[in-house]
């Protein structure tokens, strides 16, 4: 068997050698560019879910600080720490085009009356934004953040009804939650 082949590679053409050789190149060329962007598309995909964790962890924290400071200057309530729970993720919109065509045909009967007919076709896109090294993302053209669960206040002053009462009123106010998704506790 091995002979048979050994003895049909010598026997090739010029010809012969160059198409085959045309052929791997072919392939080469064909198989290259897919798998870099394969790759791309995975490692944006990563990018994209890795910021949106951190944008919400960001968010989230902002919220506790800003709580932390608003209470901490309320007369009675003390030292305080904050726990906000939220939403898994916020909600962004994709930008989407939609083109429309429409074409209007019309023809005139025998009896003189005469008929038209409009067609309208739709259709939808995604906008894309070049980023800086030579790629495309989605153009977000609005977005949401997570919703507020819950918000744990631990405060000194949190073993006095008034106290408690006005630490709850300040998180609906901020946060705009319902009083049961409010927790406040006293410090030891």
């Amino acid at each position: 068997m091995k002979e048979r082949v050994f003895a049909a590679v010598r026997e090739m053409k010029r010809e012969q050698w160059l198409i085959c050789g045309l052929a791997g190149l072919l392939l080469l060329v064909i198989a290259a560019p897919v798998k870099q962007k394969e790759q791309k598309k995975t490692q944006e995909k990563t990018t994209v879910s890795q910021t949106q964790e951190q944008t919400d962890d960001q968010i989230r924290q902002s919220y506790e600080k800003q709580l932390e400071s608003v209470l901490s200057q309320v007369e009675g309530v003390g030292a305080v720490q904050v726990a906000v729970a939220m939403e898994s993720t916020g909600k962004k919109q994709v930008e989407k085009d939609s083109p429309e065509d429409t074409s209007t045909s019309s023809e005139k009967g025998d009896s003189g009356t005469q008929r038209s007919s409009q067609t309208v076709t739709t259709g939808e896109t995604t906008v894309y934004e070049d980023t800086g090294d030579g790629g495309q993302t989605p153009y977000i053209s609005s977005s949401t953040y997570p919703e507020i669960r819950g918000v744990i206040v631990v405060a000194q002053g949190g073993g006095n009804p008034v106290i408690v009462q006005q630490i709850q009123e300040a998180v609906i106010a901020l946060f705009h939650v319902e009083a049961h998704e409010i927790k406040v506790l006293k410090m030891k």
